[in-house]
């Protein structure tokens, strides 16, 4: 299979990263968007993005949708739960991107309507048939894995060096803090929920909230499971995060040796999925970073040598949807009949 029709469901933040990182992509072609606003309100959002800035191309209207960068994009309205046809619309790949609790079997509706996979952009709490994290569990896709998860956010920044650090110097316990910019779950201003702090102005205030990176990490690196604790700030910044892990090794370990390490590892196994930085970042400087995570070696401390803590900044959506990108790509060649690397 030489290119694949995808079709997208939502065109939230994830989604209108796709969007742009699809929109002249060789082998990829995006096809269909699911999305309940308007075409309108689409449009309005592709173009002008406050965190993206314009977009890069020729953007319009069509009779049945959008055209973006000369391809004609169908939009199509959800329809009482059900997917449209994929199948007659020629879409092999759809990427649930709506940021809505999906089931397995919500899922497997994209599957009855002809899609041959259905990539989800989040955590699945029914197991998935694949959760592929770069930098972590890269290999072992195989051509019957339909329903494949992403994982979160959070997991694909901080798993590929939780991973590398539990193989270099072993893990006995791991604690993660992520440091999260507010996002379109959270509010504006204060108004009443069913979780209270989530409620209060995410703009004017540091609101603790629960993670499922940990758990999603635990599954991903089973020999961790049962040791890794997490915790989620959302902090008054629109983009730009970062994850403080904290982690206990059976043997010494020195700020150097750590370091060095992950540098080699960043040019080697975890090559464009992991930066290293040695200069003194702050979060807007990995705005649209294509890495899943930008690791801060100045920020590398340990204490009485046997536990580190260390930062990795990411930013919300840009670097985790170019993730997706690759893992559509992976498909596209285990559809063709080539080896999973």
């Amino acid at each position: 299979m030489s290119e694949a029709l995808i079709g997208l469901v939502g065109c939230g933040r994830i989604g209108r990263s796709l969007v742009r990182l699809l929109a002249r992509h060789e082998r990829l072609r995006l096809a269909v968007i699911e999305e309940p606003a308007d075409p309108e309100a689409v449009e309005y959002l592709l173009r002008f993005d406050t965190l993206l800035g314009r977009f890069p191309g020729a953007l319009s209207r069509s009779a049945e949708g959008l055209e973006i960068v000369g391809r004609q994009v169908r939009l199509v309205v959800p329809r009482n739960g059900e997917p449209p046809a994929w199948g007659e619309l020629g879409i092999s790949m759809v990427v649930e991107a709506s940021g809505r609790e999906r089931s397995r079997a919500e899922l497997e509706r994209h599957l009855a309507a002809g899609a041959e996979r259905v990539v989800l952009c989040s955590p699945l709490a029914e197991r998935p048939d694949f959760t592929w994290v770069a930098g972590v569990s890269d290999r072992g896709l195989r051509p019957e894995h339909r329903v494949i998860s992403m994982g979160s956010v959070t997991a694909n920044a901080a798993g590929p060096l939780l991973g590398l650090l539990a193989r270099e110097f072993g893990v006995e316990r791991a604690f993660l803090s992520t440091v999260h910019a507010y996002t379109s779950q959270l509010r504006l201003a204060d108004v009443p929920a069913a979780d209270m702090r989530t409620g209060r102005a995410a703009a004017e205030n540091i609101i603790p909230h629960s993670t499922n990176a940990d758990e999603v990490l635990s599954d991903l690196l089973p020999e961790l499971a049962g040791k890794i604790s997490g915790v989620a700030l959302h902090v008054p910044v629109p983009n730009g995060s970062l994850v403080d892990l904290t982690c206990w090794h059976p043997r010494a370990v020195g700020v150097e040796e750590l370091n060095g390490a992950v540098q080699r590892a960043c040019t080697a196994e975890l090559a464009g999925v992991l930066a290293f930085e040695n200069q003194p970042i702050v979060s807007s400087d990995i705005l649209q970073t294509t890495y899943s995570g930008v690791f801060d070696s100045l920020s590398t401390m340990i204490v009485r040598e046997r536990v580190s803590k260390t930062l990795t900044f990411y930013d919300n959506a840009w670097g985790y949807a170019n993730r997706v990108v690759d893992l559509l790509e992976r498909l596209l060649g285990l559809a063709a009949g080539e080896a999973d690397r």
